[in-house]
């Protein structure tokens, strides 16, 4: 039988409704995964490219002076630098005023080039790469919030085509936007009246409640830990936590990095061995430095296996539907063993 649950943290309801993934699927699949080589003479991000893309701004390389992960703004930029942030209404003698509020879009935007590789996906990386690759957005995070125009920051994965990827070569990137999305408000807004009303942060409780239960538990170290939600979006959709209240993904400890690097790296590595390697999303939701001794909002990674899609009804109602229980997620990726590693 089909629950309709609620995810506390987003206010987002879902329909768990595992029949639905017994459906015949009618629709053409996707051919195979093609064959791709380590490196490419047009990739503008493998080695020896270099001179496609110059506007670097950080990079860490190896001993021999070979660059491992590199930082670069990004040439087709969502939003602009040349300017201030300026608010705008531009609805001053309409009724009523202040329909059309803007704000020019204006902040920063730049790809991290994970690998030099351009076959490589992150769940084969080393678990020394994971962690310079954690210190390149710790690093860069911190940059862009310290730029008084900045006002959240955001970094993000899309890997695969599916996920949106435009590149092959292994990427993430980062942005600095002027303003907080409506998203990311509503969920500050959710945590707030949670702490308000109970004295503590709903993450909090999540994550004890999580790991008392452990029907929904993928990974625990002393540190972290990374669940399949309650009430998940889609299939194995999952959350990654620091198990110590913090508010902002730049207040880790450098004794804390070695532990969420060990978590990532497995949970990726599960991800990728239970699913075939599938397109996904990945995104660090934090709230700035600035920000960062908030008692409510609880910083996480959110990782979303692109293995369904919404149609009419998601779109219709707001709702999503998930044809795989919660509970079924976790125990497969818990199940899932680990690839084996690939060296530079």
């Amino acid at each position: 039988m089909s629950e309709i649950r609620q995810n506390l943290l987003t206010g987002e309801w879902v329909i768990i409704a595992p029949e639905r993934g017994k459906r015949p699927a009618n629709v053409t699949r996707p051919a195979e995964k093609p064959i791709v080589s380590s490196h490419s003479a047009t990739c503008p991000f493998c080695p020896g490219n270099e001179n496609m893309v110059t506007d670097e701004r950080f990079r860490i390389s190896d001993a021999g002076g070979r660059w491992l992960i590199r930082s670069v703004v990004n040439r087709f930029s969502v939003l602009s630098v040349n300017s201030h942030v300026e608010t705008h209404e531009n609805g001053i003698n309409q009724n009523p005023p202040g329909l059309r509020n803007q704000v020019p879009g204006v902040g920063l935007h730049e790809v991290i080039i994970e690998h030099p590789r351009h076959d490589l996906t992150p769940a084969r990386y080393t678990f020394s790469h994971i962690q310079d690759l954690l210190g390149v957005y710790l690093n860069r995070f911190v940059e862009f919030a310290e730029d008084r125009r900045v006002k959240h920051v955001i970094v993000f994965k899309n890997h695969g085509e599916e996920a949106g990827a435009s590149q092959q070569h292994p990427h993430s990137q980062i942005v600095g936007l002027p303003i907080v999305p409506g998203q990311i408000f509503e969920r500050i807004g959710r945590s707030r009246r949670f702490h308000r009303d109970n004295g503590v942060c709903l993450s909090c409780r999540m994550i004890e409640e999580e790991c008392r239960e452990n029907t929904r538990l993928i990974e625990e170290n002393e540190a972290f830990v990374a669940i399949i939600p309650f009430a998940a979006l889609s299939p194995f959709h999952l959350w990654i936590f620091p198990k110590r209240h913090k508010a902002c993904f730049s207040h880790t400890q450098p004794d804390e990095r070695h532990l969420l690097a060990s978590i990532l790296h497995r949970v990726l590595g599960r991800v990728y061995t239970a699913l075939d390697n599938p397109a996904y999303n990945l995104v660090i939701r934090s709230l700035t430095p600035a920000e960062g001794n908030s008692l409510s909002f609880h910083w996480y990674i959110s990782l979303v296996p692109r293995v369904g899609k919404l149609a009419g009804f998601e779109l219709g109602t707001g709702m999503f539907v998930n044809s795989s229980s919660p509970e079924a997620s976790a125990a497969t990726l818990k199940q899932a063993s680990l690839p084996p590693e690939e060296p530079a």
